[in-house]
């Protein structure tokens, strides 16, 4: 496989504060890689600094071969936000109108988008199984209904590597677990390398492919299972992440 992302002895401080420091990371096309970290570790500035909202002091950073400041293709990256499934009830917008905003960076802002690109965008909403919804109003729609929806708005125009910087906040487990379950199928069926921010580790460890750990720099980086039975994790987190991994477990039975 070859590598997607590719970072290097990279710094990033606010002020005289190092956020990130001599972080190297490396994430290989068609992989599933889990993000993980306790608060304050830096998952969300890491983030910025790939889709190149933030510039690291030291360090460099490269996307699908070119240097993160040379790097132009932004359609091949979709991004999923936290929070992003926040829409209420009259926000004046329908799930094929949301998805079709997916596509502005091709066809352009205030454009009337052309048969073929609607055919994209049912095609994105039935990948999701979020065909029947089209018509319906956005805000109407259960959080975990959105945040499907939002993945389809991501992979509407086509993107290589999918981005989710914590998708399942405020999502009751069992659409959790739901949403995690897409995520595994267009990783494997359609071979989408996903990165993935996530608090919940307990959870989160049973889909992906990989896992990172990250507090300031990576600490690990390896398959899940081995993720699953390291038992140093415990001195980054502050509490027993194999305890938490074992009780999510449980509760699944």
């Amino acid at each position: 496989m070859s590598s997607i992302i590719e970072v290097n002895n990279l710094t990033y401080q606010y002020t005289d504060i190092p956020v990130l420091e001599n972080l190297n990371l490396s994430i290989e096309r068609g992989s599933f890689l889990g993000l993980v970290g306790p608060n304050g570790s830096g998952k969300s500035t890491l983030i910025k600094c790939i889709l190149g909202l933030a510039k690291p002091q030291a360090g460099t950073l490269s996307m699908f071969g070119s240097e993160i400041n040379r790097f132009s293709e932004w359609g091949r990256i979709g991004y999923v936000s936290q929070r992003a499934n926040r829409f209420n009830a009259g926000f004046p917008a329908t799930v094929f109108e949301v998805v079709s905003m997916g596509l502005f960076g091709q066809v352009g802002l205030f454009r009337f988008i052309k048969k073929k690109d609607r055919n994209k965008v049912y095609d994105a909403l039935q990948t999701v199984g979020m065909e029947n919804f089209a018509k319906q109003p956005i805000g109407k729609l259960s959080g975990g209904q959105q945040q499907r929806v939002l993945i389809a708005r991501a992979l509407v125009s086509e993107p290589e590597l999918l981005i989710l910087d914590e998708p399942t906040v405020g999502i009751d487990a069992v659409s959790a677990r739901k949403f995690y379950d897409l995520l595994g199928q267009l990783n494997r069926e359609k071979g989408l390398t996903l990165l993935l921010v996530s608090h919940d580790v307990g959870t989160m460890t049973k889909y992906v492919t990989d896992v990172a750990c990250l507090n300031k720099t990576i600490h690990f980086h390896g398959t899940a299972h081995d993720f699953e039975a390291d038992k140093n994790l415990s001195t980054l987190y502050g509490y027993d992440v194999q305890q938490i991994i074992h009780e999510h477990e449980e509760i699944a039975k």
